[in-house]
């Protein structure tokens, strides 16, 4: 063990407060000012967020590496039984797209092939950016400094996720609006669902899927829709999905056995002591 990874594991809050900064900053990058010299359409603010968010992704992926956390980026899943445990999280994602609204005729969602191709890709660099950080970075380092047992993961990912939450907050510098507390609200839950996906399979392009789904069939309707996106039916479809995933999450959570995740991770490291 040596460099930030000895660092990391020595100075877990300091690094976590480091990491959360960068984040801050990262977020702020004023990607719609540098698309509007270039036009300033929407399919030009999706190109060149991607673009930023992507190159500010490269510090958190360069850390993840240096913390030890290199395996979470290993393609092949630790555990496919973890894959498996993932679905309620999937669904949730999947029930954020305006399906019932369109079934039902209560809206209509159209889009040039270019502006739902940079859409998708901008979607991605937020979920690829935002994993990075907090279930890449963030939800380990609190798994490394809580207690290594069920209780300890529980309160690593509540943490996590509610720093996720919290930095939705930034949205009120654009202007007051009740809706930023909604955000963060959901946002947490959906870093909850994140976290937990990461935990089974030992992976983070798990949470990165699922954070894409939910990012994409959420803001679907605001640039493509025309319509009703909350009639009862949505309402009630949705708060059904969620509150049955979120308990067969908590189900699977309880009853499987993540550990491996502690070997995977490095978690199990500790720095050694200085000889006096």
């Amino acid at each position: 063990m040596k460099g930030l990874e000895l660092s990391a594991k020595k100075n877990t809050v300091s690094m976590i407060l480091t990491v959360l900064l960068y984040a801050v900053g990262a977020f702020s990058a004023p990607y719609e000012k540098i698309a509007g010299l270039f036009g300033g359409s929407d399919e030009i603010i999706f190109f060149v967020g991607a673009i930023c968010k992507l190159i500010c992704a490269a510090i958190p992926v360069y850390l993840i590496f240096q913390f030890g956390f290199s395996r979470s980026l290993n393609p092949k899943p630790a555990s496919i039984k973890g894959c498996l445990l993932c679905l309620p999280a999937l669904a949730v994602a999947v029930d954020n797209f305006p399906i019932v609204p369109k079934i039902l005729g209560y809206m209509s969602i159209n889009g040039s092939f270019l502006k739902i191709a940079t859409y998708l890709v901008f979607c991605f660099s937020i979920a690829f950016l935002e994993e990075s950080i907090f279930r890449g970075l963030i939800f380990p380092l609190c798994l490394y400094k809580t207690d290594r047992n069920k209780k300890g993961a529980f309160w690593a990912i509540i943490i996590s996720s509610s720093i996720f939450g919290a930095t939705h907050l930034l949205n009120l510098f654009g202007g007051f609006s009740p809706v930023v507390f909604v955000q963060v609200g959901y946002s947490f839950l959906i870093g909850c669902a994140c976290a937990l996906t990461a935990l089974f399979t030992g992976r983070l392009w798990t949470p990165i899927i699922i954070h894409f789904l939910f990012d994409a069939g959420g803001f679907l309707s605001d640039y493509f829709g025309k319509g009703v996106l909350w009639t009862i039916e949505n309402v009630v479809i949705t708060a059904a999905v969620s509150v049955i995933c979120a308990v067969l999450l908590l189900i699977f959570f309880l009853k499987t056995d993540c550990s491996f995740v502690y070997d995977e991770w490095k978690l199990n490291d500790i720095p050694p002591k200085k000889e006096k």
